[in-house]
């Protein structure tokens, strides 16, 4: 069980995003302590930049920017994802005066999910999957161990299977939430005081 694709690779992205949520009520608390509250405001413009910086990744895959390899873009997008989130959930400050940065904010952190669970693991699992695969079929040993090979391979199946299904998901949820923070930023620019 221990050497189950599951445990391998979705612990650490878990424990990512477990460190996002405390890092983020560590920093928030600090700079409330501090009486640095203030600084939050410019966290949620500087995130977003890092967000948005983030799609190169996707401007990558589809050949708008054509140097570099798409391993580097791949963690550039999940590098400045996870920090942009991080800054912008500092922004909202873990407390909130309106419906739409609470449904921004909740928004975004089922997007950091689900890029979480997605596109980095799916590729895990599937080269995992294929090598116990290799492995079942050079394996001409009967027994015992072949029931729990077996059991292995048909739950990592079933993880890949269901992973595959998270771009559908994952694309619209982007697409929302990046409606959302134009709103966002609408709103807070109409009610702006500009004097």
């Amino acid at each position: 069980m221990w050497q189950s694709v599951l445990i391998k690779r979705a612990l650490p992205l878990s424990l990512s995003y477990l460190l996002l949520v405390v890092a983020t009520l560590s920093l928030d608390s600090i700079l409330h302590y501090a009486d640095l509250f203030w600084i939050g405001r410019y966290l949620g413009a500087l995130g977003t930049a890092f967000l948005v910086f983030s799609f190169g990744y996707s401007a990558r895959k589809k050949k708008i920017v054509r140097n570099g390899t798409l391993k580097f873009f791949l963690r550039m997008h999940c590098n400045a994802g996870w920090v942009g989130t991080l800054m912008i959930l500092i922004h909202s400050g873990v407390h909130f005066n309106a419906l739409l940065p609470w449904a921004a904010t909740g928004l975004m952190m089922v997007v950091t999910a689900s890029g979480h669970v997605g596109q980095f693991l799916l590729r895990k699992f599937r080269e995992e999957v294929k090598m116990k695969k290799m492995q079942l079929g050079i394996s001409e040993k009967p027994g015992e161990d072949d029931h729990i090979a077996d059991m292995q391979h048909f739950w990592d199946s079933l993880t890949v299977r269901a992973l595959e299904q998270w771009r559908t998901i994952h694309m619209p949820l982007v697409s929302f939430l990046v409606a959302l923070t134009l709103s966002h930023l609408l709103t807070i620019a109409f009610f702006l005081d500009w004097r």
